[in-house]
């Protein structure tokens, strides 16, 4: 038992530890260039979660699960493997790409170091449903911090393969969470079918947060339009539809009459089921992307943006990014459209030369 809980330490460490979480960007000074610094840090605290996570199903020596947790479990296991493998493969074949900058204050430390005692406590005292519950709780903040890490890296990255590669690490992370999620919520409410002090509001608020009516749907952008230079710029974005979290689908810059800055590519919208959750509610909320280009020069361009939802499918977003050393930003409306929508929709973008 005491070969194994170190291990459980560090393995619980990583799977709390957005827990008080400070953003990378705060760790370094305002002043020039932050994309370097924030994909190393960003790069190495995904790391440590994957290469921790990798080591979660060797509970199974110390623990005993129904068969759907040992599996799900062991998946994870897995695809953390896989991943920390392939950040590693990255930092050989660039040297630029550190993966011990971790970059936490101490006091953050030793907050983690608390929360896994605690939790790894917990684990080895506890037995059956209820250990079972805890273990799929601990994967749902781990699997969904992994999941904005790679996202995030992929903002910073600038080699597109690599880009796409983490954005694929993220929704692997996506899929796995939501998977934990669907299970915890079916045990909980096995745990609770014999019990008159459940509260059928609760999980009925956590059925709509995986189920609400825009999960499934197109996600649509309205026209907009924004002069340049003794002309005009179009993005022209196809349907957008929803893949293990990420919306997905191509676009098109057209630029009159400087047709020599037209650009092909696809986009990566990310947008979780707390996400739409949070927009069925009519809550405000920041969603993050990425636009790589098709052709010579293919590169990736981080997307940030707010939805503000006028009703259940309608809203506003404001959206910006980088063009060369100009941000840019649009207000284009949204909806959701519950047919394959073929139409394309466009709104106005300036691309520097």
């Amino acid at each position: 038992m005491n070969i194994i809980s170190p291990l459980l330490a560090a393995m619980l460490l990583a799977a709390f530890v957005l827990t008080g979480c400070q953003s990378p960007k705060s760790m370094h000074s305002s002043g020039g260039d932050l994309s370097q610094p924030i994909r190393n840090n960003s790069y190495s605290l995904l790391h440590q979660l994957l290469d921790d996570q990798k080591d979660v199903g060797l509970l199974h020596y110390i623990k005993s699960e129904h068969p759907d947790v040992k599996d799900l479990i062991k998946r994870i296991a897995t695809a953390s493997a896989t991943g920390a493998t392939l950040l590693e493969q990255f930092a050989k074949d660039d040297p630029t790409i550190k993966l011990d900058d971790i970059s936490l204050p101490p006091g953050e430390v030793a907050t983690r170091d608390a929360i896994a005692s605690t939790k790894e406590k917990e684990l080895l005292s506890q037995t059956g449903d209820k250990f079972e519950l805890t273990l799929l709780l601990t994967q749902t903040e781990a699997l969904s911090y992994g999941w904005h890490l790679a996202v995030v890296s992929s903002l910073y990255e600038p080699d597109p393969d690599r880009a796409h590669a983490l954005v694929g690490i993220g929704v692997d992370m996506d899929n796995l969470y939501h998977e934990v999620f669907a299970l915890l919520l079916a045990k909980t409410r096995a745990a609770a079918t014999n019990s008159t002090a459940t509260n059928p509001i609760s999980i009925s608020a956590a059925s709509a947060s995986t189920n609400s009516a825009s999960t499934n749907l197109t996600l649509m952008i309205e026209p907009s339009s924004m002069p340049v230079d003794a002309g005009n710029a179009t993005l022209t974005i196809g349907a957008l539809q929803r893949v293990g979290g990420v919306y997905k689908g191509n676009y098109k810059i057209t630029v009159f009459p400087w047709f020599l800055k037209n650009e092909d590519g696809t986009l990566a919208i990310v947008v979780s089921d707390e996400s739409l959750a949070k927009i069925n509610r009519g809550k405000v909320t920041a969603i993050t992307g990425t636009a790589t280009t098709i052709g010579k020069g293919e590169h990736s361009r981080p997307i940030e943006a707010t939805a503000t939802p006028v009703d259940l499918n309608h809203g506003n977003l404001r959206l910006w990014f980088m063009a060369g050393d100009r941000k840019m930003i649009f207000e284009p409306a949204y909806h959701f459209d519950g047919k394959n929508a073929t139409a394309a929709f466009a709104q106005a973008v300036e691309i520097q030369p």
